[in-house]
Order: structure tokens, then sequence, then C-alpha cells
């Protein structure tokens, strides 16, 4: 005689739930694990049975060699973000389009990986250090007095990595030049005609 209950021939309404939220959104394991009050194992099981019984599971981050760039809403917005500005972190990018962290990271490299953006946008780690280096590009303050100002011991040598990284810190100035041109001499002119 056998014991416990017999093998069921369907995936209970909670299993089913958990495969299709699997299948279409961006949660993880860990995260559906602590939603629904059990361990990741047991998710990791549920999906095993799952495919036992013939469900199929299309995980998100598994069909990233089928993500159509041009199709695909959130990368046109984070193609339209400006590339030339490499200081600004992934957190600042989602907040700025108003997307989940998580997905705002994973359609950013999607974009990096295929070449429509460069490898140095948004890598930055720090929102007050990219502030920083905002503030130092735009002022004509001398890198120890922008270190005071945003907390840095030493902003030099700060300035100095993000170079060698190859993120752009030259500084933009913010009075006009005046631009002088030069006349054209009268005994010039009658020269080329």
């Amino acid at each position: 005689m056998g014991r416990g209950r017999k093998p069921s021939k369907e995936l209970s309404h909670r299993d089913k739930k958990i495969i299709n939220r699997l299948n279409s959104s961006f949660d993880t394991m860990p995260q559906l694990a602590k939603e629904y009050g059990i361990s990741k194992q047991r998710i990791h099981q549920i999906l095993l049975r799952a495919k036992d019984f013939g469900y199929v599971i299309n995980r998100p981050r598994l069909l990233a060699r089928y993500h159509e760039i041009h199709r695909c809403e959130i990368c046109t917005r984070i193609l339209q973000v400006p590339d030339d500005d490499a200081l600004i972190t992934k957190r600042q990018l989602s907040h700025m389009l108003n997307i989940e962290r998580q997905v705002c990271s994973w359609h950013l490299n999607q974009l990096k990986a295929s070449g429509f953006i460069s490898k140095k946008f948004a890598t930055m780690r720090s929102d007050r250090l990219a502030k920083a280096l905002r503030y130092y590009k735009s002022t004509s303050l001398t890198p120890g007095a922008v270190g005071r100002r945003f907390g840095y011991k030493n902003f030099y040598s700060l300035l100095n990595y993000q170079k060698k990284r190859g993120i752009a810190v030259e500084r933009t100035p913010n009075f006009p030049i005046p631009i002088v041109l030069e006349q054209e001499s009268p005994s010039m002119s009658q020269t080329v005609s």
C-alpha cells in the first residue's frame, strides 16, 4: 500500500498562475517565492512539473535573441535619450523614463549588445558622482572646490579615472566667446579676380 497523495494529472490553480507570471513578466523566482510564501526550490519544482505536463516555459530573459529593438516601445524610448550625455546612471534613466530599473537595465543591455548605444552610456553607479561631474562640466570651479561641495576628498583623481574610462568630462564654457573675423584686404580680392 502506497503512502501519500496520488499524483495529480493537472497543475493547481496557483501553479498555473506562477507559470503564467514567469512567462509574461520579468519577475524572478525569488520574487515570486516571496510573493506566494513558498521557497525558491518549490518554484523550481513547479517549473519542472509544468514541463512534465507539457507547458511551454518562455522566460523573458531567454527571449533576448528574438528581441526586436525597432518594435519595442521601451527601447525606442531609451534611444530618444541623448547618447552624448554619458553622465547618467541607470537609476536616473529608469526614473526619467518611468520604467522599473530591472526592465530598463535589460533593455539597455540589449541596445548596447546590438550596437545601438555606446557601451559607456549609463555606466555610472553613483547619482552623487554624476551630479558632481555635470556640475564640474558646467562651472569654472576647480576640482577641489567641486569635490568639497559634493563631499569628495579627492575629486581630481575621480576626474582622471573617468577620463581613463573614456567618459568625457571636458568643460563647456558658459560665457560667450567673441568670434573675430578677419577682413579681406583689398589687394587680395583684386589678385584673385
